[in-house]
């Protein structure tokens, strides 16, 4: 959301008719309790609502809030992942790339039926072109594309689980030296609202990476070709064996294949002459599909506390989150709202959410970001009247 800097100085065409069905009620008979009931103290004193699911597998509908407090509308898409699953969308298919409206993310990838907006992105100056870097870590297809800018929480897509953080690492050897990479594909020097990252460390740069890589003072950028292989350079628990080029002081574009490292000129890698051969291994225990969020709302059935402090959390906004049933339902919601005004608390959150038998959830970005997408329409209402464009989407993707 470009409402980002607000939120961290708190906290620091219908596509397949038969495969989409709008589902405009639902029933409330237990009997057709699909996916289980409200547990936990936030659902005290609310009727469970039930999910019936599609035969397609795929349910889109929208509930009643006032039950949890929330008088703007609510919607929602669960699926039982047998024809459908939930991959990460990029702004213009890249990293740092720019912005792009959650349904055009959709509408450009193939098999998209849904989407809702992603993570919490940073901003630029006003006026300036906004690269949408994405504030928390992206793995992508088992590729590592993003390190986290800051401390943030995460989401494992395909394991259905949540961490406080990115489990993740990548280094270069080279003539028996090993050189750990600091970040991947991060935009550096970053300073916003109660952040101040500078240009420092080993900076890993691939072709995803929109911008041109890092210059300053004192700083070599030392450039690769894949010496074998092509399987992404960081592909995460792999390893891939590089070719030195040459190097250069000056900001560039890494080309389809190649992999720049940007380094303090007293690193290891003053020693490399060209056509030598380095290795890069890349690890991971996060899944082959991970994004960032925050923050974590329930953890196996247990309903993480909220800071006080986080006022974005205690008070009401335009909500996007994902979860999962016990029983391995996908469920992704929004919720209307207007900053600090109208919306859903993270509590109210949790009451809904249990209601619905979710065990396992996260918060997205929300606010100006909040997008649900299906059918070929924005089936929202955006804070801003019309949808904002976003760095990353959720997209739920028809098997072919």
């Amino acid at each position: 959301m470009s409402q980002i800097r607000t939120r961290l100085r708190d906290l620091t065409s219908r596509r397949d008719s038969d495969a989409v069905r709008f589902i405009a009620t639902i029933s409330l008979a237990m009997s057709t309790l699909l996916v289980g009931p409200a547990t936990g103290a936030h659902a005290s004193g609310v009727r469970n609502n039930a999910v019936t699911i599609s035969q397609t597998g795929l349910h889109i509908f929208s509930i009643n809030g006032r039950p949890y407090g929330i008088k703007t509308a609510i919607h929602i898409l669960t699926f039982n992942g047998i024809k459908y699953s939930i991959a990460i969308g990029l702004a213009h298919h890249a990293i740092d790339g720019g912005l792009q409206n959650t349904s055009s993310m959709c509408k450009g990838t193939p098999g998209c039926v849904a989407a809702v907006n992603g993570d919490f992105f940073d901003f630029t100056q006003f006026g300036a072109p906004d690269p949408g870097d994405e504030v928390g870590g992206i793995i992508q297809d088992c590729v590592l594309l993003h390190s986290p800018e800051i401390s943030h929480q995460q989401v494992n897509l395909d394991g259905h689980s949540v961490s406080n953080g990115l489990n993740w690492s990548s280094t270069l050897t080279l003539n028996g030296t090993s050189v750990p990479i600091t970040a991947v594909n991060q935009e550096l020097p970053m300073s916003y609202s109660n952040v101040s990252l500078p240009l420092a460390g080993t900076l890993l740069y691939t072709a995803p990476y929109a911008l041109a890589t890092p210059s300053g003072a004192g700083r070599i950028t030392y450039e690769f070709t894949q010496a074998s292989g092509t399987a992404s350079p960081t592909t995460i628990n792999t390893t891939t064996d590089l070719t030195y080029l040459g190097q250069t002081t000056q900001p560039a574009r890494v080309d389809t294949g190649d992999v720049d490292i940007s380094a303090p000129a007293s690193s290891a890698l003053t020693s490399l002459q060209p056509g030598a051969t380095v290795t890069l291994a890349t690890t991971s225990t996060a899944g082959c599909d991970n994004i960032g969020g925050h923050p974590i709302l329930l953890n196996q059935g247990v309903a993480v506390p909220i800071v006080t402090a986080d006022t974005y959390m205690v008070k009401p906004y335009a909500r996007t989150v994902i979860g999962w049933t016990a029983t391995g339902v996908t469920l992704l919601m929004t919720v209307d709202g207007k900053d600090a005004v109208s919306g859903a608390t993270a509590y109210q959150l949790d009451s809904v959410l249990e209601s619905l038998g979710v065990v396992t959830a996260i918060d997205l970005d929300g606010g100006n970001s909040t997008t649900f997408f299906a059918q070929g329409h924005v089936l929202n209402k955006p804070s801003r009247g019309s949808e904002h464009p976003v760095s990353t989407g959720l997209l739920v993707i028809l098997a072919s």
